[in-house]
């Protein structure tokens, strides 16, 4: 019996060393069979009308304008407010309103003081105001208690409360008997075009409507497709919708804008959001956190979780494994 103890003893830490990386390897194999048998089972998802866009520099949003789209003119154009969660991204940020200010009336920002997946984290946005003091007299900051999360429970827990509060932000602007203004619902690195909240802005557009972004990895100089869609925006308080990023309706503005999905300028701000949002269970072994393997993620223009692309048709998944091909 004692010796069964000693063993007992010497084993439990392996065991327990050995837990996180056999679920890991689970996790990579049930991905891996996801996404390659995804065009057997699953279907894109997302709105299937997409409404042509028509823009030209210099053009006047008038009624002419409004007519190509199909649309009427709005007799009273409402504000346009933009609505976003920021965790970290100051660069993205400030592209972002310097693109939106000359149509944006009110940037609001909630910012949690932990991630999605309950890990405490500084309040970037409220350290760095300063830089965003040309905006400063449209900014409304908010900051979110987020909560550790219980064992098993779901990231995307943290992230609908912090949608909650932003609903609850919303409503506290609305004022009584003015007319309910436009709001983006967006994430930070999707950005639309300023001309695209214009054209919404002076026509009588669907409510809700989808953006259909370009895609952007890493950066700029990496184009990842045309499939963005979830950002979105409605006439606030008029279509039952609250602050959200599913879909909300079957059409979507062609070439609305860009999204440009884990760009930043630091290793650490790659490995942070990794470890810190929604999606975060795609962290199957922590040497993907590893600076310079992010490093040479990032030079490849590989996915920087090591999965597969997702694709519906083989095709796609072929061309999307191999773009050189």
């Amino acid at each position: 019996m004692p010796h069964y103890a000693q063993l007992q003893t010497k084993v439990r830490p392996l065991l327990c060393h050995a837990q996180p990386l056999l679920e890991g390897w689970i996790l990579r194999i049930r991905n891996f069979i996801s996404y390659s048998t995804r065009p057997l089972w699953d279907k894109p998802l997302g709105p299937h009308t997409t409404l042509p866009h028509y823009y030209a520099e210099g053009v006047a949003f008038d009624a002419h304008l409004c007519a190509l789209h199909g649309w009427g003119p709005r007799a009273d154009p409402p504000e346009v407010w933009d609505a976003v969660l920021f965790s970290s991204e100051l660069d993205l940020l400030e592209i972002r309103m310097h693109e939106l200010a000359p149509v944006v009336s009110k940037f609001f920002i909630v910012e949690a003081d932990r991630t999605f997946t309950g890990r405490p984290k500084p309040l970037t946005f409220q350290a760095n105001a300063a830089r965003f003091a040309a905006f400063q007299d449209k900014i409304v900051h908010s900051v979110f208690q987020g909560r550790e999360l219980e064992p098993g429970e779901s990231p995307f827990v943290n992230e609908g409360a912090q949608r909650g509060h932003m609903n609850d932000l919303l409503r506290q602007h609305m004022r009584s008997g003015a007319p309910p203004p436009l709001v983006l619902f967006s994430d930070v690195d999707e950005i639309p075009a300023a001309h695209t909240m214009r054209l919404l802005q002076a026509c009588e557009a669907p409510n809700p409507i989808h953006l259909q972004m370009r895609e952007y990895l890493y950066s700029f100089e990496w184009p990842a497709g045309e499939g963005s869609w979830r950002a979105q925006v409605h006439r606030l308080g008029t279509d039952g919708s609250g602050y959200n990023h599913g879909q909300v309706a079957e059409w979507k503005l062609a070439d609305s804008g860009w999204h440009c999905s884990f760009c930043f300028r630091h290793l650490q701000e790659f490995a942070d959001k990794m470890s810190g949002y929604s999606h975060a269970d795609r962290v199957t072994d922590p040497a993907l956190l590893k600076p310079e393997r992010i490093q040479q993620v990032i030079c490849e223009g590989k996915d920087i979780f090591g999965m597969l692309p997702e694709a519906y048709r083989w095709k796609d998944l072929i061309s999307l494994m191999d773009p050189d091909a």
